[in-house]
């Protein structure tokens, strides 16, 4: 008689696992397809006008540090299962599961080593003693936004560690290879050059100006929607050729996270090979 309820026992431990299994993986699917959205839609809103950049910036950093492991953290549970329960599936959904919250977390991570090893500022020029300055093109769109970071550059101030660092100082320090750029042309050559390269980069024309030497645009970050302004600057130079200058200023924020610099050297880069 005992051996008989051993025997019914059994397959009835097995259904209740295979359940068990059944239900936590459809969890684990949930999971996976909830927390990818939930800061892909966090961050489109931005994008699109849907709320403030504060609002859906501030949901990315609030929640990721929870979802994203809880997400990894199923995931490896959910493999366990699905090898230690007979018969043994279940493998993809907890592989994807793992790997998105792991990948997620890696991001995080440089993320947030690249922001700790650069300095809290968000405007990068390549002459940091003779600024290029923008016109009311850029200046009166900049005057609607909530908000906005100042253009002033000289002596303007941003909090690093809890103290004041000059901006000018920082970026000497942190991007000591953003230079102005000579280049043997004549100006009206390197303008016309400038302007396609600015193109190139995606950037949007909003002012240009042959006799000033002045081209201004805007750039737009794919996720968040981010608004940084660039001005190009294009002068002879003394001794011959043309002096070649470029500013770039987020409108938000504090950090750029290295965002303007990497603008500015992917510009001058095209412009090197011109």
């Amino acid at each position: 008689m005992s051996s008989e309820l051993v025997n019914v026992s059994q397959p009835e431990k097995g259904v209740k696992r295979r359940k068990l299994r059944h239900w936590y993986l459809k969890l684990v699917l949930a999971l996976a397809i909830f927390v990818p959205l939930f800061f892909l839609i966090s961050t489109l809103g931005v994008k699109f006008g849907f709320w403030d950049w504060t609002v859906g910036l501030g949901l990315n950093v609030k929640y990721a540090p929870v979802l994203l492991p809880l997400l990894a953290l199923s995931g490896l549970i959910g493999l366990l299962l699905s090898f230690i329960i007979q018969p043994r599936k279940g493998f993809a959904v907890s592989l994807a599961a793992l790997i998105i919250g792991a990948a997620g977390l890696g991001h995080g991570a440089k993320v947030k080593k690249t922001a700790g090893s650069l300095p809290f500022i968000h405007d990068i020029t390549t002459d940091t003693q003779d600024v290029p300055t923008f016109t009311v093109a850029i200046m009166s769109e900049r005057a609607q936004v909530k908000g906005v970071n100042t253009v002033e550059y000289v002596g303007k101030k941003d909090k690093e560690g809890g103290t004041l660092v000059s901006v000018l100082q920082s970026q000497a320090e942190a991007y000591a290879d953003i230079r102005p750029l000579i280049l043997q042309d004549a100006p009206n050559v390197v303008f016309g050059e400038a302007k396609a390269a600015a193109k190139q980069m995606g950037w949007v024309i909003k002012s240009e100006n042959v006799d000033a030497g002045l081209i201004e645009a805007t750039d737009t970050t794919f996720w968040y929607g981010f608004k940084d302004d660039v001005v190009i600057r294009i002068r002879p130079s003394e001794g011959g050729g043309t002096v070649l200058d470029v500013r770039s200023v987020s409108r938000v924020g504090g950090s750029d996270i290295g965002a303007n610099a990497d603008r500015i050297r992917g510009f001058l880069k095209i412009m090197s090979n011109a």
